[in-house]
């Protein structure tokens, strides 16, 4: 301590030597570094669990990977299943709906027969066949009316 010099006080008694002070012992100085056994010990743990993290990662995917192909292998053969299953159908559809088919039924279930060339007969026409529209006369008031609006909406084009 520094010498304070008051006439008052005597402060002689109290002056102590800073050299003489008696040191605080430290018990235990904590050494934050690690041996380097513990050290190896530490990093050979770390690398064990990041190469088993990454083993366990390789066989989910796998196992997914293997999953996808099975659905992909079922998913293939009902495919190939449902293609013939559509061609016997579209092929039994054709046998039902083809023209002897067709005329079998027609003559057994509903009693029709084949053309003769007899049963032909032909018609014919004038030469200038055109088809004339008559118009009815209304002496209605309102028929004109409605007539004149729609031949104007005609002419606006609604």
């Amino acid at each position: 301590m520094a010498k304070i010099n008051n006439l008052a006080y005597d402060y002689t008694a109290y002056d102590l030597d800073e050299n003489n002070l008696p040191k605080p012992e430290i018990k235990h100085k904590r050494n934050l570094k690690l041996q380097p056994k513990a050290a190896f010990a530490m990093k050979f743990t770390i690398l064990g669990f990041i190469s088993l993290a990454l083993l366990c990662s390789i066989v989910f995917g796998q196992v997914e990977l293997s999953e996808v192909y099975s659905e992909q292998s079922i998913l293939s053969e009902e495919l190939a299943k449902l293609k013939d299953e559509n061609l016997s159908l579209e092929s039994e559809l054709e046998s039902k709906t083809g023209l002897t088919q067709i005329e079998e039924y027609a003559e057994k279930n509903l009693g029709l027969q084949k053309l003769d060339k007899s049963q032909i007969e032909y018609v014919e026409v004038e030469n200038d066949s055109v088809a004339e529209v008559v118009e009815t006369e209304d002496d209605n008031i309102f028929v004109s009316v409605t007539k004149w609006f729609k031949s104007v909406l005609e002419y606006f084009g609604a």
